[in-house]
């Protein structure tokens, strides 16, 4: 495998869920739009599990094997849609092994219930050559030499900073309501009279990925709440959407994003909800102090944790 030239195939998803009415899967953007724009010589090609289901009306299996024959790739990149039946079984990984394709596993999220589970079976079968997992949990038993943390790679097209002066949103939490974490913070600062933009995200409200950025960007100071589906803390990929838009990003207290970043440096934490409301004042009062933060933060997120030493980083690991 050529190191700059790769052919490389992606197993995903096409839509949200699986789900046309939601919209297509962020992968686009966090996966084959970065991936397009860091190796613009690579030849890729992706196939969905979903569409191909819905148009063809059968299992992945019987055409992924074929199409590999056919494509012949460097890496297989996969994106599993949790524990769905239109995932691949044991005959398609197994083939692609046999053709000495090297495989890459892709985990936004990993907690008991999903991840840690399917990793240690993909291992135990002999079929990831590498797992990248993206939310920094840290919640494995055991160490593999094949996994490694990175983060959401971003899409610098959509994810970028305007001019201080086209920020028009003071504060605006964008995504999913639906966790209690979330519930019970936003509750608190609705309840107490504190202004907060709060854009459902693409389950709840179909909001696009294009209205969603575009929010992100035109706001000072951006929410994020860390708990996972499981009760753990995620370094979010929201963690990073904002650092790229050169907003605050104010976040509560955990150990995930801690991983990559200084508090009081490149974001600043909160500790409750009275705690949230205070640094939601003392940052709109400081327009300064928050500037600088944003700025810190955008600095390390350019330097260290964009799209490109994401991708770099995989292929490097793969050798």
């Amino acid at each position: 495998m050529e190191k700059n030239n790769p052919k490389v195939l992606f197993v995903t998803e096409k839509w949200c869920d699986a789900d046309p009415a939601k919209g297509l899967t962020n992968n686009y953007h966090n996966l084959f739009k970065t991936f397009s724009t860091v190796l613009p010589d690579a030849k890729f090609s992706i196939i969905h599990l979903d569409e191909y289901s819905a148009v063809k009306k059968k299992h992945i299996d019987g055409f992924l094997p074929i199409l590999v024959d056919r494509l012949e790739p460097d890496v297989v990149v996969f994106s599993l849609l949790g524990k769905s039946h239109l995932n691949p079984t044991e005959s398609s990984y197994e083939h692609i092994k046999s053709k000495g394709c090297k495989t890459v596993f892709m985990w936004p999220d990993m907690f008991e219930g999903w991840g840690i589970p399917q990793i240690e079976e993909f291992n135990d079968a002999g079929f990831a050559d590498l797992h990248v997992c993206w939310g920094s949990e840290r919640n494995l038993s055991q160490e593999y030499d094949n996994l490694i943390w990175l983060w959401a790679p971003q899409d610098e097209t959509m994810y970028y900073p305007v001019e201080d002066s086209e920020k028009t949103i003071n504060v605006s939490f964008l995504g999913s309501p639906r966790y209690a974490e979330r519930q019970r913070y936003l509750t608190h600062l609705l309840t107490s009279g504190t202004e907060v933009n709060i854009g459902g995200g693409q389950r709840e409200e179909g909001l696009p990925a294009i209205k969603y950025a575009e929010l992100m960007r035109s706001s000072r100071i951006n929410l994020n709440f860390p708990e996972g589906p499981e009760g753990n803390d995620q370094c979010k990929g929201r963690v990073w959407e904002i650092l790229a838009t050169k907003s605050l990003l104010l976040e509560r207290a955990n150990e995930a994003t801690k991983s990559f970043l200084v508090p009081g440096e490149h974001y600043v934490e909160f500790k409750d909800e009275n705690d949230l409301i205070d640094k939601i004042n003392y940052y709109l009062d400081n327009p300064e102090e928050r500037s600088y933060i944003a700025q810190n933060g955008y600095n390390i997120y350019k330097e260290k944790y964009n799209a490109r030493v994401f991708w770099n980083t995989i292929m490097e690991k793969l050798g």
